[in-house]
């Protein structure tokens, strides 16, 4: 190897680097491909990148910007098929796996560089295997420990417009920055000399692996305050119309019962039987406002009770069979967090069917053994997608909706609980199981 004229790194070796990158990614993120399907996807990948790189050795200059870009779409298509992002997001890690290529192919060659210029190492396919072998395990291995870390933001993320900018931005100056010797070689900011221009490309690919670390980290941290928040105020929300129900159905029942007795006295000062089947049909309606629901425990009383007014006025037919001691020990909030989102959920899936008879929902509040059982049932119409055995909403805004089941999922998990949901044969089942000290 001549130390001043061996300058641009094997094609084979990129290759190498850039498909152990998206391999990094795939594995901790959300895969829509099964193992097999994954595995052909790669090996077609590393063979057809390989092949273009190595044959593009000996590329004229003019070449050199397509053939990076013509690279990364690759890079870009092969995390889109196997992973379950959208376009933004999946070009989002294509630009990170891109650089995350990009700086340990720079750093095998450097090391494989000094070894034979300085170590006098001779030039040998197997020494020149064990270098590469050596530095990608030492690279990708801490890189993976990092990458640990972000398997929940992934699955997660959703990239927007100025997110996607961003990270085009610090990829394209990172890589030019790294490259500016190749580019244009007489320059303030270029090199002649190998060993520079090679520490000067490792350096700036390992700051720009680190700035595209911490900033996809940062896109993490704001997307989880953003559904705390959510959450939060849907909890809030969900409070508030618990304690607004509570109020109107006291109101209600006062009402109630002033006409109940109101009515007796004018069936006691008449004779005529039109005017006792016209009390008898008022009082019937009436009695649709003490849908009470005596659970035994307060705040699911309100709950169910304002639930059951909705749905008798909307051709909902809403059933319970539920034991509110059961869940004395949760908090209010908590309760009405709970069962007033199910429920909501329940509520506006069934709405949509267009037979009535169909608009079916049911409750079950049962304590077995050491576990408090919730199964809520209804009818449904409509397509759902799961993920991770959860459905996604259904709501073209879909960045604002979806946190009704997350919203449960943490209330149930405070006390320890899980939650399971199954659809099928046009039956929706939220199954909640908590154990009890």
């Amino acid at each position: 190897m001549n130390p001043e004229t061996i300058i641009h790194t094997p094609g084979g070796y990129y290759a190498f680097a850039y498909w152990l990158a998206c391999n990094l990614i795939l594995w901790y993120s959300p895969l829509k491909q099964s193992r097999i399907k994954r595995v052909i996807t790669q090996a077609v990948f590393f063979a057809v990148l390989l092949s273009i790189m190595t044959i593009s050795d000996d590329k004229p200059d003019a070449a050199f910007v397509p053939l990076m870009l013509l690279y990364v779409i690759m890079i870009y298509v092969d995390i889109y098929i196997n992973c379950r992002y959208d376009s933004k997001t999946a070009l989002h890690f294509a630009i990170r796996a891109f650089i995350i290529g990009e700086f340990a192919a720079s750093f095998q060659w450097q090391m494989e560089y000094y070894a034979r210029t300085n170590v006098n190492v001779p030039e040998s396919w197997f020494v020149d295997m064990g270098i590469l072998l050596g530095v990608h395990l030492i690279v990708f291995g801490l890189l993976g420990q990092l990458e640990k870390k972000n398997r929940l933001i992934n699955s997660k993320l959703e990239i927007k417009n100025k997110e996607m900018l961003s990270t085009l931005i610090i990829g394209f100056v990172v890589f030019t920055m790294s490259n500016f010797s190749f580019i244009i070689e007489k320059s303030p900011f270029s090199s002649q000399f190998a060993s520079e221009i090679f520490f000067i490309r490792t350096l700036v690919d390992l700051a720009g692996v680190a700035i595209l670390f911490a900033y996809h980290m940062l896109l993490g941290e704001l997307k989880v305050m953003f559904e705390v928040n959510k959450l939060q105020d849907m909890l809030n929300m969900q409070y508030s119309n618990y304690e607004m129900l509570e109020s109107s159905i006291a109101a209600v029942n006062q009402k109630y019962h002033d006409l109940k007795y109101q009515i007796a006295v004018l069936k006691q000062e008449t004779d005529t039987d039109k005017n006792l089947s016209y009390l008898d049909k008022m009082e019937q309606e009436i009695k649709l406002y003490e849908a009470q629901n005596k659970t035994g425990n307060k705040v699911l009383d309100i709950i169910l009770t304002g639930k059951s007014l909705y749905c008798s006025q909307n051709w909902i037919e809403l059933t319970s069979v539920a034991d509110g001691h059961a869940i004395d020990f949760m908090d209010d909030m908590d309760i009405s967090t709970l069962f007033g989102n199910a429920l909501d959920n329940a509520i506006e899936s069934t709405s949509k069917i267009g037979k009535k008879e169909k608009r079916l929902i049911h409750l079950v509040v049962a304590k077995q053994n050491n576990f408090v059982r919730i199964r809520i049932e209804n009818c449904y119409e409509e397509k759902l997608t799961f993920i991770d055995g959860m459905p996604l909403t259904t709501k073209s805004d879909a960045k604002n909706h979806g946190y009704g089941l997350k919203s449960i999922e943490n209330t149930v998990k405070k006390y320890g609980g899980s939650v399971m949901i199954h659809a099928a044969d046009g039956w929706f089942e939220l199954r909640i199981l908590i154990p009890v000290e």
